[in-house]
Protein backbone atom coordinates (compact mmCIF):
# COMPACT_ATOMS: atom_id res chain seq x y z
CA UNK A 1 0.00 0.00 0.00
CA UNK A 2 1.39 3.39 -0.89
CA UNK A 3 2.17 5.97 1.76
CA UNK A 4 -0.44 8.35 0.31
CA UNK A 5 -3.09 5.65 0.41
CA UNK A 6 -2.16 4.81 4.03
CA UNK A 7 -2.48 8.49 4.94
CA UNK A 8 -5.87 8.74 3.26
CA UNK A 9 -7.13 5.63 5.03
CA UNK A 10 -5.85 6.83 8.40
CA UNK A 11 -7.36 10.29 7.99
CA UNK A 12 -10.63 8.73 6.86
CA UNK A 13 -10.61 6.48 9.92
CA UNK A 14 -10.01 9.49 12.17
CA UNK A 15 -12.94 11.41 10.73
CA UNK A 16 -15.11 8.30 10.58
CA UNK A 17 -14.43 7.64 14.24
CA UNK A 18 -15.74 11.12 15.06
CA UNK A 19 -18.84 10.61 12.96
CA UNK A 20 -19.49 7.10 14.19
CA UNK A 21 -19.27 8.31 17.76
CA UNK A 22 -22.36 10.47 17.32
CA UNK A 23 -25.07 8.85 19.41
CA UNK A 24 -27.99 7.12 17.42
CA UNK A 25 -29.24 3.63 16.24
CA UNK A 26 -27.26 1.34 13.98
CA UNK A 27 -27.36 2.22 10.33
CA UNK A 28 -25.58 0.55 7.43
CA UNK A 29 -23.11 3.02 6.01
CA UNK A 30 -23.07 3.35 2.26
CA UNK A 31 -21.27 6.68 1.84
CA UNK A 32 -18.48 6.90 -0.66
CA UNK A 33 -17.35 10.40 0.27
CA UNK A 34 -13.58 10.30 0.62
CA UNK A 35 -13.55 12.56 3.69
CA UNK A 36 -15.46 9.99 5.75
CA UNK A 37 -13.19 7.09 4.88
CA UNK A 38 -16.39 5.16 4.34
CA UNK A 39 -16.52 1.68 2.95
CA UNK A 40 -19.93 0.54 1.67
CA UNK A 41 -21.44 -1.98 4.04
CA UNK A 42 -19.69 -0.73 7.18
CA UNK A 43 -22.01 -0.55 10.15
CA UNK A 44 -21.99 2.62 12.18
CA UNK A 45 -23.55 2.66 15.63
CA UNK A 46 -25.44 5.69 16.83
CA UNK A 47 -27.67 6.41 19.87
CA UNK A 48 -31.37 7.12 19.57
CA UNK A 49 -31.56 10.80 18.64
CA UNK A 50 -33.44 11.03 15.33
CA UNK A 51 -31.88 14.40 14.49
CA UNK A 52 -28.37 12.97 14.72
CA UNK A 53 -29.43 10.01 12.59
CA UNK A 54 -30.76 12.45 9.96
CA UNK A 55 -27.53 14.46 9.97
CA UNK A 56 -25.50 11.26 9.57
CA UNK A 57 -27.76 10.15 6.71
CA UNK A 58 -27.29 13.45 4.93
CA UNK A 59 -23.52 13.20 5.32
CA UNK A 60 -23.53 9.60 4.09
CA UNK A 61 -25.57 10.61 1.05
CA UNK A 62 -23.21 13.47 0.22
CA UNK A 63 -25.81 16.13 1.00
CA UNK A 64 -23.25 18.17 2.92
CA UNK A 65 -24.87 21.60 2.59
CA UNK A 66 -28.22 20.28 3.80
CA UNK A 67 -26.48 18.51 6.71
CA UNK A 68 -24.84 21.80 7.69
CA UNK A 69 -28.16 23.65 7.63
CA UNK A 70 -29.94 20.94 9.60
CA UNK A 71 -27.08 20.58 12.12
CA UNK A 72 -26.96 24.38 12.54
CA UNK A 73 -30.69 24.52 13.24
CA UNK A 74 -30.42 21.59 15.63
CA UNK A 75 -27.57 23.22 17.56
CA UNK A 76 -29.43 26.55 17.61
CA UNK A 77 -32.45 24.86 19.18
CA UNK A 78 -30.32 24.14 22.23
CA UNK A 79 -29.28 27.78 22.42
CA UNK A 80 -32.93 28.78 22.68
CA UNK A 81 -33.38 26.23 25.47
CA UNK A 82 -30.23 27.42 27.23
CA UNK A 83 -31.44 31.04 27.20
CA UNK A 84 -34.67 29.91 28.86
CA UNK A 85 -32.72 28.10 31.59
CA UNK A 86 -33.15 24.55 30.24
CA UNK A 87 -30.19 22.27 29.68
CA UNK A 88 -29.81 19.14 27.57
CA UNK A 89 -27.14 16.46 27.37
CA UNK A 90 -27.73 16.47 23.58
CA UNK A 91 -26.26 19.96 23.16
CA UNK A 92 -22.76 18.44 23.08
CA UNK A 93 -23.83 15.94 20.42
CA UNK A 94 -25.49 18.66 18.34
CA UNK A 95 -22.34 20.78 18.27
CA UNK A 96 -20.13 17.77 17.56
CA UNK A 97 -22.40 16.88 14.63
CA UNK A 98 -22.23 20.48 13.42
CA UNK A 99 -18.43 20.35 13.65
CA UNK A 100 -18.36 17.23 11.48
CA UNK A 101 -20.80 18.64 8.93
CA UNK A 102 -18.89 21.93 8.64
CA UNK A 103 -15.62 19.98 8.33
CA UNK A 104 -17.12 18.01 5.45
CA UNK A 105 -18.08 21.33 3.87
CA UNK A 106 -14.48 22.51 4.38
CA UNK A 107 -15.71 25.45 6.42
CA UNK A 108 -12.87 24.92 8.88
CA UNK A 109 -13.17 28.10 10.97
CA UNK A 110 -16.85 27.56 11.70
CA UNK A 111 -16.21 23.84 12.26
CA UNK A 112 -13.55 24.69 14.85
CA UNK A 113 -16.01 26.98 16.65
CA UNK A 114 -18.59 24.18 16.75
CA UNK A 115 -16.01 21.69 18.06
CA UNK A 116 -14.93 24.19 20.70
CA UNK A 117 -18.55 24.70 21.75
CA UNK A 118 -19.01 20.94 22.18
CA UNK A 119 -15.80 20.68 24.17
CA UNK A 120 -16.78 23.61 26.39
CA UNK A 121 -20.14 21.94 26.99
CA UNK A 122 -18.61 18.62 28.12
CA UNK A 123 -14.83 18.84 28.45
CA UNK A 124 -14.47 15.26 29.66
CA UNK A 125 -16.08 13.62 26.62
CA UNK A 126 -13.69 12.37 23.96
CA UNK A 127 -15.64 12.59 20.69
CA UNK A 128 -15.37 16.32 20.01
CA UNK A 129 -11.62 16.23 20.70
CA UNK A 130 -11.34 13.55 18.04
CA UNK A 131 -13.51 15.57 15.66
CA UNK A 132 -11.41 18.69 16.20
CA UNK A 133 -8.24 16.61 15.82
CA UNK A 134 -9.39 15.38 12.43
CA UNK A 135 -10.37 18.92 11.47
CA UNK A 136 -6.92 20.17 12.48
CA UNK A 137 -5.23 17.38 10.55
CA UNK A 138 -7.33 18.10 7.44
CA UNK A 139 -6.54 21.81 7.64
CA UNK A 140 -2.79 21.25 8.02
CA UNK A 141 -2.26 21.78 11.75
CA UNK A 142 -0.68 18.45 12.74
CA UNK A 143 0.59 19.72 16.11
CA UNK A 144 -2.92 20.76 17.24
CA UNK A 145 -4.31 17.52 15.82
CA UNK A 146 -1.89 15.45 17.93
CA UNK A 147 -2.86 17.42 21.05
CA UNK A 148 -6.56 16.88 20.39
CA UNK A 149 -6.13 13.17 19.69
CA UNK A 150 -4.13 12.78 22.94
CA UNK A 151 -6.91 14.56 24.83
CA UNK A 152 -9.51 12.29 23.18
CA UNK A 153 -7.42 9.29 24.18
CA UNK A 154 -7.36 10.51 27.78
CA UNK A 155 -11.17 10.45 27.96
CA UNK A 156 -11.95 7.57 25.59
CA UNK A 157 -13.57 4.42 26.96
CA UNK A 158 -11.65 1.15 27.06
CA UNK A 159 -14.19 -0.53 24.79
CA UNK A 160 -13.81 -1.67 21.20
CA UNK A 161 -11.04 -0.27 19.03
CA UNK A 162 -11.51 3.36 20.02
CA UNK A 163 -8.24 3.72 21.93
CA UNK A 164 -6.26 1.86 19.26
CA UNK A 165 -7.62 4.16 16.55
CA UNK A 166 -6.91 7.25 18.64
CA UNK A 167 -3.35 6.04 19.33
CA UNK A 168 -2.90 5.60 15.59
CA UNK A 169 -4.28 9.10 15.02
CA UNK A 170 -1.76 10.54 17.50
CA UNK A 171 1.08 8.82 15.65
CA UNK A 172 -0.23 10.00 12.29
CA UNK A 173 -0.45 13.59 13.51
CA UNK A 174 3.00 13.43 15.10
CA UNK A 175 4.44 12.45 11.73
CA UNK A 176 2.85 15.61 10.36
CA UNK A 177 0.61 13.71 7.95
Amino acid sequence: MTNIKQKAIALGAAVLLGISALPASSVAQTATEAWTGAIPGDTIYFGTDDNLVRIRGMLNNGDIDRAVVFASEYAESFEENKRSGKTSPRRYDAYNALCLALSAQKNYDAAREACDEAINESPERWMAYNSRGSLNLKSGNARAAAEDYRKALEYAPDTGDIKAILEHNVQLAQRGN
